[in-house]
C-alpha cells in the first residue's frame, strides 16, 4: 500500500527524542498505515543529533509512504533491542522467529535485526553461507546502535516514486560502456569533478567499485569515505591516518563523505566495505557501511571481505533494477567462478515486489578430488612445462622481463628433451633430471631476488592474472583454519585454457584472501604479532613443506608505502617431502611510519612454482614520536 506525500509542507520523517515517545509514536503510525493514512515515519534519534542530517537529506531523496513486502521470516539478534523497535519492525517480516532458532533449517526469504555490534561471524557467517548455497534470500537491518538502528528501520517505509538516475562509478574497469546511465570507468575518473556529481545529484542507484577497505572506496583521486561525524575520540587501535590526527591518504578535497550521498541504493563494491563486527580491521567510527546506513539511504550492499568484483559484477548490477531477490544475490552469484562463498550482504529491503525468493536445494558437499603420484622425472617436467607456459605464452611476463630469456631457454630445452626416447631411459632421465634441477634452483633464486628487491615485479600478478582466466572448481573447495584462527575456504581454480596453469586460493572472512600459490606448489604458513610500534621489529616465522623434495628459497615483503627493512632478504631451504621447515625474518618498521593497517607477504619459489601467504598487522603510533612532531 502506497501513500504519496500530500504537500510540500508534509514531512516524510519525524526525529524523536526519547523513547518515550517513540514508543506511541510507533503505534499512531501503525494504526494510520492500517487505515490508509500516511503520517511522518517516526524516527528515534535519541542524542544523535547527526541524524537529524541524513533525515534532511532523505527529504529530497523520498516522497512517499508505503508499507514494504515482508520477508517470509525474520529473527531479531541481541537482548538490548527494545520491544518499541521490535514493534517497528515487525511489519517487514511475516513471521518472527525467537532468538536461538536454527536459520538455516527455516525457508523463504530472512530478515536479520540487530545492532552491528550484535552481527558477529558465529551467528551470521552460517546463516550467510546457506542462503549461498540454496539461493535464498538474507536481509540485514542494523546500526551503529539503536539510533541508528530506528533510523534503518524507518527508511524501509520510505518510497522514492519519482525517477532518479543510477549511477557506477568504477576504479577497477577502464573500458567505456555504452549505457544512458552515468559510467564512470577508470579512463573518466580523473576528467571530471566526482565529488560534486555523487554529491549534488538525487540518485536512485549508485555503485562504487575500487580498491578499499573498511574506511574507503578508491575511485582514482577520488575516495568515498566512511569516517563518521557520530564518533570521536581515539579508536581502537590499529586504526587509518585520519583517526590519529594525521590526515588522510587522499586529497580533502576529492573526499565524498558517504552518508552524504543521496541515493534509495548505495552499492560499495571495494574490498571489507561491510565486514562484520569481529572481522572487521577499524572500529564502527570508520565503517563504510554503518556511515552509509546513518545517511539517506534506504538499501546498503557491502562487501563482507575481499573479493574480485568487476566489470562483469557492474554489467550486471546495471541490468539488475527491479528483478526478483536482493541484490547482494546477484552480485554473489555473479562471483561464484571465483569465490566459493557469499562476498556481499545487504542491509535494508529491495524495492516493492522484490524480496520473495525460492530456496534452491542445497547442492552435494563435494570431497576435494584425490591427488595421483606419477613417476617424479615425468611429474617435474610435466609441471614445470605448464608454469613456463603460463608465464610466457599467456602475457603474465612482459616482453622486457629481467628472466624471460633465461626462462624461454629452460622451456625450450625441456620441450626439445621431453621425449619418449630420453623419458623412457633411466641413464637419460638421470641426466635431464641432474640439469633440469640445477636450471630451477638458478631460476628460483633468480625469481625471489626480483621479488624480495620489487614486490610488485611482473611475476607476482600471477594470482590476479590467473584468477581472471580461471574459474572455481567446485569439487575441490574444502575448509581449513586461517592465521587468525577462523575456518577459512581452500579452493582451486582451474584454468579455462592449457596455457593457463590451475591455482590454488586460501580465502578468510576476517582477513581476505591470505594465500595463492600454483597447484603442486610449496605450503607456506605464517605467523607474526597483530601490531607493532613505529620504529620497533615484527618478528616474522614462516614454516614451508613442499610435495617434492628440494630445494625452495623463502622471503618476506611488505607493500612500498611502509618503510621498513627486512632481514635477512631471502632463507634458501632444503626440504624433504612432506616435512615442514620453520625460518624467521625480522622487519624493522622505519619510526617515521604512518600508524595504519598494513599487510606482511611471505612467498616461497620451488621448481618456479611460487606460493604467497598475506596477512594483515597494525602499525601502532610511537606516541613519544608523535607527540614530538
Amino acid at each position: 500500500m502506497n501513500h504519496r506525500q500530500a504537500g510540500p509542507d508534509r514531512m516524510i520523517f519525524q526525529p524523536i527524542d526519547t523513547v518515550a515517545r517513540f514508543g506511541p509514536a510507533v503505534l499512531e503510525f501503525e494504526s494510520a498505515m492500517d487505515r490508509g493514512a500516511g503520517p511522518p515515519i517516526p524516527v528515534w534519534v535519541g542524542p544523535r543529533s547527526d541524524l537529524n542530517h541524513g533525515i534532511a537529506l532523505a527529504a529530497d531523496l523520498y516522497d512517499g509512504i508505503h508499507r514494504p513486502p515482508g520477508c517470509d521470516l525474520g529473527v531479531v539478534v541481541g537482548a538490548g533491542v527494545p520491544e518499541e523497535l521490535r514493534r517497528f519492525a515487525r511489519p517487514l517480516a511475516r513471521t518472527w522467529a525467537g532468538e536461538g532458532t536454527a536459520l538455516e533449517d527455516t525457508e523463504g526469504s530472512l530478515l536479520i535485526v540487530g545492532c552491528y555490534a550484535d552481527l558477529r561471524a558465529a551467528v551470521v557467517r552460517p546463516v550467510l553461507e546457506d542462503a549461498y548455497r540454496r539461493g535464498r534470500d538474507v536481509f540485514l537491518l542494523t546500526g551503529r546502535d539503536l539510533n541508528s538502528l530506528s533510523w534503518a528501520i524507518a527508511k524501509q517505509y520510505a518510497e522514492m516514486t519519482t525517477e532518479a538516475p543510477t549511477g557506477l562509478f568504477t576504479e577497477i574497469d577502464e573500458s567505456p560502456q555504452p549505457t544512458r546511465a552515468p559510467y564512470f570507468h577508470a579512463g573518466r575518473l580523473d576528467s571530471a569533478d566526482i565529488r560534486a556529481l555523487v554529491l549534488e545529484r538525487t540518485w536512485g542507484r549508485i555503485l562504487f567499485n575500487g580498491h578499499g577497505t573498511d574506511d574507503s572506496v578508491n575511485l582514482g583521486q577520488f575516495t568515498v569515505c566512511g569516517l563518521s561525524p557520530a564518533v570521536a575520540g581515539d579508536p581502537p587501535a590499529p586504526g587509518p591516518m585520519c583517526a590519529y590526527g594525521l590526515g588522510c591518504y587522499k586529497p580533502m578535497d576529492k573526499l565524498i563523505a558517504v552518508h552524504r550521498v543521496r541515493a534509495a541504493e548505495i552499492v560499495l563494491s571495494g574490498c571489507d566495505s561491510g565486514p562484520l563486527v569481529d572481522l572487521a580491521s577499524y572500529g564502527p567510527g570508520h565503517q563504510l557501511l554503518l556511515n552509509a546506513i546513518d545517511g539517506p539511504a534506504r538499501t546498503v550492499v557491502a562487501a563482507l571481505s575481499m573479493h574480485q568484483s568487476g566489470r562483469v559484477e557492474n554489467l550486471l548490477w546495471l541490468d539488475s533494477a527491479g528483478r526478483e531477490g536482493s541484490t547482494a544475490r546477484v552480485l554473489n552469484e555473479s562471483l561464484r567462478d571465483i569465490h566459493p562463498y557469499p562476498s556481499f550482504i545487504q542491509a535494508g529491503l529491495p524495492g516493492s515486489g522484490r524480496v520473495q525468493s525460492p530456496s534452491r536445494p542445497a547442492g552435494r558437499e563435494a570431497d576435494p578430488a584425490p591427488w595421483h603420484r606419477q613417476a617424479e622425472l615425468r611429474a617435474l617436467v610435466r609441471t614445470v612445462s605448464a608454469r613456463l607456459q603460463g608465464f610466457l605464452t599467456t602475457g603474465l611476463l612482459s616482453p622486457r622481463h629481467g628472466l624471460r630469456d633465461r626462462l624461454e631457454r629452460t622451456a625450450e630445452e625441456i620441450d626439445s628433451s621431453a621425449t619418449r626416447l630420453v623419458m623412457g631411459l633411466a641413464a637419460e632421465q638421470r641426466l635431464l633430471m641432474r640439469s633440469l634441477e640445477a636450471d630451477l634452483r638458478s631460476l628460483d633464486r633468480a625469481l625471489a631476488e626480483r621479488v624480495a628487491e620489487d614486490p610488485d615485479d611482473d611475476i607476482m600478478e600471477f594470482p590476479r592474472f590467473f584468477g581472471h582466466r580461471s574459474s572455481v572448481a567446485e569439487e575441490d573447495v574444502t575448509t581449513t583454519p586461517c592465521v587468525c584462527g577462523r575456518p577459512a575456504w581452500r579452493y582451486v581454480r582451474r584454468g579455462f585454457t592449457a596455457r593457463v596453469p590451475d591455482t590454488v586460493a586460501l580465502g578468510c572472512l576476517r582477513c581476505g584472501p591470505v594465500g595463492y600459490a600454483l597447484a603442486g606448489g610449496v605450503t607456506v604458513r605464517g605467523w607474526a604479532a597483530d601490531s607493532v610500534t613505529a620504529g620497533g621489529t615484527l618478528r616474522v616465522e614462516a614454516e614451508v613443506e613442499a610435495v617434492r623434495s628440494g630445494e625452495a628459497q623463502v622471503g618476506v615483503s611488505v607493500p612500498g608505502i611502509l618503510r621498513a627493512r627486512i632481514g635477512p632478504p631471502l632463507h634458501r631451504v632444503r626440504l624433504r617431502a612432506g616435512e615442514p621447515r620453520r625460518v624467521a625474518f625480522d622487519v624493522g618498521v622505519d619510526g617515521t611510519a604512518a600508524p595504519q593497517e598494513y599487510h606482511y607477504t611471505v612467498f616461497a619459489i620451488q621448481d618456479l612454482g611460487i606460493s604467497v601467504l598475506r596477512h594483515h598487522f597494525g602499525v601502532l603510533p610511537d606516541t613519544g614520536r608523535l607527540w614530538a612532531r
